[in-house]
């Protein structure tokens, strides 16, 4: 594989912060070539969810790139929380760009735990519950062990983005970062998009149309979900060829938005009072 004059670029998350359709929107742009898997995970190598883990494996995601592409782009949501992605990142990659997607921290904090839900980490019925087990789990007590990661359980240090931010942005410099709001591109896809553009330093392919990719959902059935989990593994470790998508979407539905208790609301946005990233405005 050979890379000439590509910019490489990293959009670090955060999860549930609108990564996935805009890693979308961004592959579709002549110009860009997005790895194979959106989140091969594979700078954050101090955290367990890594999809890729060696160098060669890396570089396949990107050997199929067209010759006209100028940038070279994955989206890892977790790079973000990550103290080792970023700089790892540098390492290989000096000049490398970053685009971070935030939002709302206690919006965020909802999300996440839906979707650790969906994804059988969390095995909880309520935020509630997971917010108040939180310390517990920092100790190493009662974690689950579907949960891959027992970070992706910290719900405050995860929706702590203003932290998050600073941290890249003493390591990154400004022109190389770029950082995008949930509700601007809910405001606006288009005009955001653009924007992300310009900080590429590509030119507009007069996309009109802005999906939204990876709405929040839950599992209908989560004996179900375990089940098609399991056939899942037993049919890989037997070498048979796995497509349980289908059965997957029949077990999803969108969520009917219940809204937190009002103690609970308080205590949260208390918690994450301080973890708010500024919106950049119209501008």
């Amino acid at each position: 594989m050979i890379e000439v004059n590509v910019g490489r670029v990293f959009i670090v998350g955060a999860p549930k912060c609108g990564t996935t359709s805009l890693a979308h929107w961004l592959a579709a742009h002549p110009q860009i070539h997005m790895s194979r898997i959106k989140e091969p995970h594979y700078y954050n190598t101090d955290m367990g969810n890594r999809v890729i883990t060696q160098k060669s494996d890396y570089d396949e995601l990107f050997s199929d790139a067209s010759p006209d592409a100028k940038i070279w782009c994955e989206a890892s949501t977790w790079y973000l929380f990550s103290n080792d992605a970023v700089p790892n990142i540098l390492a290989e990659h000096p000049d490398a760009r970053f685009i971070a997607m935030v939002r709302d921290p206690v919006d965020m904090a909802v999300s996440l735990f839906h979707h650790n839900r969906k994804k059988l980490h969390e095995p909880l019925a309520t935020l509630e519950e997971a917010w108040a087990a939180q310390d517990s789990r920092a100790r190493g007590e009662g974690l689950p062990r579907n949960c891959i990661e027992p970070n992706f359980l910290q719900y405050k240090q995860a929706c702590d983005l203003k932290n998050m931010i600073s941290r890249l942005q003493n390591r990154v410099a400004p022109e190389k970062l770029y950082i995008i709001h949930l509700d601007d591109i809910k405001t606006d896809a288009r005009r955001e998009y653009i924007h992300a553009l310009l900080f590429l330093g590509l030119k507009d392919d007069c996309r009109k149309e802005f999906p939204v990719l990876n709405e929040a959902s839950i599992n209908r059935s989560y004996l179900a979900a375990h089940l098609i989990r399991f056939a899942a593994r037993l049919k890989r470790k037997l070498g048979i060829s796995v497509k349980t998508r289908v059965a997957q979407r029949l077990n999803s539905r969108s969520i009917v938005n219940k809204p937190l208790s009002t103690a609970t609301r308080q205590l949260i946005e208390i918690e994450l009072m301080n973890s708010r990233v500024a919106k950049r405005g119209n501008g």
